[in-house]
């Protein structure tokens, strides 16, 4: 058993600078992918587990627990995050970006998600290849002042509530949390002192702290742990590679009834909208492909097309966005006392009071339109083409045959093909990119009878050019006036569908009374009144933090969060009063 381990240990170091360029490599190794080393694991804390809709879930994640060298290596650079109902319907869903010490951020509850008991999950794609038993679930409760299903005394019936278990051991009084005071009045400046006795037991990744009313977290429970299954710490088959350049998009390329795998194609993906982009790729032997999309936010439209030889026709089959693998969840009781219940109506009154008054953290500002020519990957062209600065001529055909000598329309085997005209002779060795509206044509029948009045713009570059894997002699790229691919259908052996990318995230400020920016009279009702996702400490280090309280009364709690590479929960606690 000590061989294999320095077996995996030697393999892994010196397979490092590879990881990132050809994890396939590594995930092919069977003493590797049996080894517990490539099992991620993490521990994520929310500010609190009682929220209302159209609330942010602010939480953090620690890596702490994972393999240290799977960590250094950066195998996984995005998290999956979902918040789930009870039937493991998912209401909300968000991909945020991963590093050697986690990460954190916030998801959004739907307003028209129902009154109820939620889960939250989070695992990697690298995950999605052990059984979901492995991904992170704890449980959260929505309420919606829509929904009074509370009130009427209604629950969900329990099953398997057994199978809730604490994680590990939690140190409570291993961080040391003070305020500066007990009571506080409205809108008040408080300071929280945190630190680490010089013998206590350390989290290398930091730190979370929340401020909230007491009664709203709940510190007893930060996970459910679920009994292991079969392949629990090794996969049995690799369907999902560990995303190494943040965020990838991946598929299968298959042809005819039985799906036959379409090995060692070219497929072309575009990214469209305000920041287009090209990349392309060839099919592995399996039919599979991956692409990276780093730097993307929000839902973007992508456009993928496949070359293939003969116009065999293909079907693109798309990976899902996020696993639709459940585990059996507990089902709980959804039972309130009576001072709870008081609780979740002064939450909902709340969020109620914040929706109306306050202003929402997204940027509502219209987004220009920004010059096409400044956005292309391709940086600046050879030549730039107004088509409005030439006669009219009736089709795209005669109009590069008349005007732009530098492009040339050839036949072979009764199809017409471009090739560019340059300086460099290898510009006829390989096929130039065609891109309509920064769509990928393969096919130029297609664009041959199109006229040149539906085009605003044709960019030249009479060079050979690299994109990712592929070369390409030169490109052609048309804009159209209307951003339409001028009217044109959607070609053979191409998809255009909507993909998430990264869970766009805004910077959380909460409000500083003592300047003169905030107005008095819009009321403050925050359910968190503080949240600090990353705190950097070390043992015999005091740091401290101030805040402002709002205009809602009673007594809070602050708690500070922290986990050590054993999964053990460091935990600090102290309470205040807001009269």
């Amino acid at each position: 058993m000590k061989k294999i381990i320095l077996y995996i240990i030697a393999v892994f170091i010196v397979s490092q600078a590879q990881v990132r360029t050809n994890a396939q490599s590594l995930i092919n190794d069977p003493v590797l992918l049996k080894s517990p080393v490539f099992k991620e694991n993490f521990q994520l804390f929310t500010d609190r587990n009682i929220y209302a809709v159209n609330e942010k879930i602010f939480f953090r994640v620690f890596f702490s627990l994972s393999y240290p060298l799977l960590r250094t290596t950066n195998w996984s650079e995005i998290l999956y995050v979902e918040i789930i109902s009870q039937t493991n319907r998912s209401v909300a869903q968000g991909k945020y970006l991963l590093n050697q010490r986690g990460t954190w951020g916030y998801i959004e509850i739907p307003e028209a998600t129902p009154t109820g008991l939620y889960y939250i999950r989070a695992y990697t794609k690298w995950m999605r290849n052990f059984p979901p038993t492995n991904y992170f679930h704890n449980s959260i409760t929505i309420i919606n002042p829509n929904n009074n299903e509370f009130e009427t005394g209604k629950y969900l019936p329990v099953t398997n509530s057994d199978s809730i278990q604490n994680y590990s051991e939690i140190h409570r009084k291993t961080i040391r949390c003070n305020t500066d005071k007990k009571i506080y009045a409205k809108r008040e400046k408080a300071t929280i002192s945190v630190s680490l006795p010089e013998n206590s037991v350390f989290s290398p990744d930091g730190y979370c702290l929340t401020v909230v009313k007491t009664g709203v977290l709940d510190t007893n429970m930060y996970r459910i742990r679920f009994p292991a299954g079969k392949n629990a710490d090794h996969p049995e088959f690799v369907n999902y590679f560990p995303e190494t350049k943040e965020l990838s998009l991946s598929g299968r390329i298959v042809t005819g009834k039985e799906k036959t795998p379409v090995a060692y194609a070219r497929i072309h993906l575009a990214v469209l909208g305000n920041n287009p982009e090209y990349i392309g790729s060839p099919i592995d032997k399996d039919g599979r492909f991956r692409f990276f999309l780093p730097n993307h936010t929000g839902i973007q439209d992508l456009f993928i097309t496949v070359e293939t030889s003969n116009d065999l026709p293909v079907e693109i089959l798309v990976d899902k966005n996020f696993s639709t693998d459940f585990v059996q969840l507990p089902q709980q009781p959804f039972i309130l006392s009576s001072k709870q219940s008081e609780l979740i109506r002064e939450i909902m009154f709340n969020m109620q009071v914040e929706k109306i008054f306050r202003h929402s953290l997204t940027n509502n500002e219209a987004i220009e339109k920004k010059d096409s020519a400044s956005l292309d990957f391709f940086g600046s062209p050879f030549i730039t083409i107004k088509t409005n600065d030439y006669v009219k001529l009736p089709t795209l055909e005669e109009f590069f045959f008349e005007l732009i000598p530098t492009v040339k329309l050839k036949g072979k085997k009764g199809k017409r093909y471009f090739t560019l005209m340059g300086e460099y002779s290898d510009l006829s060795v390989y096929k130039p990119l065609i891109l309509l509206d920064h769509v990928p044509i393969i096919d130029a029948e297609i664009i041959l009878p199109i006229s040149p009045e539906k085009i605003d713009y044709i960019d030249i570059i009479n060079t050979t050019y690299i994109r990712g894997y592929l070369h390409f002699g030169g490109i052609v790229s048309m804009v159209s006036h209307g951003g339409d691919m001028a009217g044109i259908d959607i070609p053979r052996n191409s998809r255009l569908f909507n993909f998430k990318t990264l869970e766009p995230q805004q910077e959380i400020k909460f409000p500083d009374y003592g300047t003169n920016t905030n107005n008095e009279r819009i009321p403050d009702f925050r359910n968190c009144l503080f949240w600090i996702p990353n705190i950097k400490m070390d043992r015999d280090e005091k740091n401290s933090f101030d805040f402002y309280t709002s205009d809602n009364q009673g007594e809070y709690v602050v708690v500070v969060h922290g986990i050590t590479a054993n999964g053990e929960i460091l935990e600090g606690q102290c309470n205040f009063v807001v009269k």
